[in-house]
């Protein structure tokens, strides 16, 4: 054999060997994502062996057994049914998925039940289910008429809670607690003794396009807790939405419409994002049966770029470049004692009344309050707002042709 030739078959030797050893250095498939175990309960034809829940046709009857036969990851797939006969409360496992039927939201798949959960925040509560770390609620029925019942109690956790209807609850559908962060998104609050959902402790959170209607309160949002509530319907329900204490909610895009006393109360030191000049709220609040928002604290709130009747808003609310502030409302009132403003009112031969006389009256602004007098021919709108400056008074809502003008002795 030549030197040339060994040679060249040293040098092909070496780099085939090199080439063996790169094809070893990859890997020759990428592995696959875990498929889901799908886990199948019926409440009528299940049996709780160990053997079913394979499949539609041979399922488990209880989802507390089920829970018992699963690992992380695994969907627990309900039939249609009343399940009533389980060990309430509901413990959920993380990462589980609990799934009915979401195209319905539900409407055949009801969990009616409570039992006893001792709470590290709230002490001894009645709930139906408790979430977990990346549990999945999803098109399922929650009821719970028991005293003090709430629906789904989610507590320092994050699950989804998706394409639900919570109604019935003695107390509320939902509540959060905690630390708590869930999306709660697309579900139906209908008929909640108490509250649709209930906000509390440092808790935030996403409520997004959820219906809440005819509930005690449509959201009642407390402590510090600071969730964003956006694209809701809150309507017909007593109050819309209370938010007390020090929570901050971001309010953006909602619908707070023809609750029967006011669409938003504010107590304590609440203090919403309800819209500012840089980020305007786009919020719908109108038609409440008295306020379309009531600023019951001491502080001053930005609501800018909302649509809101505004001689329907009590207490210091910024909506623009003006500011709205309590209502001189009180029967008892003397109306000519001590007040410049009413003395004006009078000599533009206007005559104050108190504003819980009825509807029938005109609303004017003046000197950060809210004054009312009888309606008055050339008072064509329902509200003003008077500029000491120039002394013009602006319509504010129901616009006249023209605005009047206050002159020496009368209007």
């Amino acid at each position: 054999m030549s030197s040339q030739f060994r040679s060249k078959t040293s040098v092909l030797l070496a780099n085939l060997a090199i080439s063996s050893s790169l094809i070893f250095t990859f890997p020759v498939q990428a592995q696959l994502p875990t498929v889901a175990q799908v886990i199948y309960v019926d409440p009528v034809t299940g049996v709780n062996t160990a053997e079913a829940g394979t499949s539609a046709t041979t399922p488990y009857k209880t989802i507390t057994f089920a829970l018992s036969q699963t690992k992380p990851g695994s969907v627990i797939q309900l039939a249609p049914g009343n399940y009533s006969s389980e060990t309430f409360p509901i413990l959920l496992k993380p990462g589980i998925t609990l799934r009915g039927d979401e195209s319905s939201k539900g409407r055949r798949v009801v969990i009616s039940g409570g039992g006893i959960y001792i709470s590290r925040t709230f002490a001894k509560q009645n709930i139906t289910i408790l979430a977990d770390q990346d549990t999945t609620i999803a098109g399922i029925t929650v009821t719970n008429t028991n005293e003090r019942g709430t629906g789904l109690w989610v507590e320092s956790s994050n699950p989804i809670i998706i394409n639900n209807t919570f109604t019935n609850n003695f107390r509320e559908g939902v509540f959060v607690t905690g630390t708590g962060n869930p999306r709660v998104e697309n579900n139906q609050f209908v008929q909640n003794s108490a509250n649709g959902i209930a906000i509390t402790k440092s808790s935030r959170g996403e409520i997004r396009n959820n219906l809440f209607q005819n509930n005690g309160f449509g959201l009642a949002i407390g402590d510090t807790s600071t969730p964003l509530i956006t694209e809701n319907q809150i309507v017909q329900n007593k109050d819309g939405m209370v938010i007390s204490e020090s929570a901050k909610p971001l309010l953006r895009k909602n619908v707070i419409q023809n609750n029967q006393r006011d669409g938003i109360v504010l107590i304590l030191n609440a203090s919403p994002d309800l819209g500012t000049n840089n980020n305007p709220g786009s919020n719908s609040i109108s038609n409440n049966g008295r306020y379309n928002l009531y600023n019951a604290t001491k502080n001053s709130i930005s609501a800018v770029g909302n649509n809101v009747d505004s001689s329907r808003i009590a207490g210091s609310v910024e909506i623009g470049n003006s500011q709205r502030s309590t209502p001189y409302s009180s029967q008892s009132d003397d109306l000519s004692a001590n007040d410049p403003n009413i003395a004006l009112l009078q000599k533009w031969e206007l005559t104050p009344i108190s504003c819980a006389s009825g509807s029938q009256v005109i609303t004017i602004m003046m000197g950060g309050k809210q004054y009312c007098v009888m309606p008055h021919p050339d008072l064509t709108a329902n509200s003003y707002e008077y500029n000491q400056s120039n002394g013009n008074l602006k319509a504010l809502v129901n616009s006249a042709n023209r605005a009047s003008r206050p002159k020496k002795g009368g209007l």
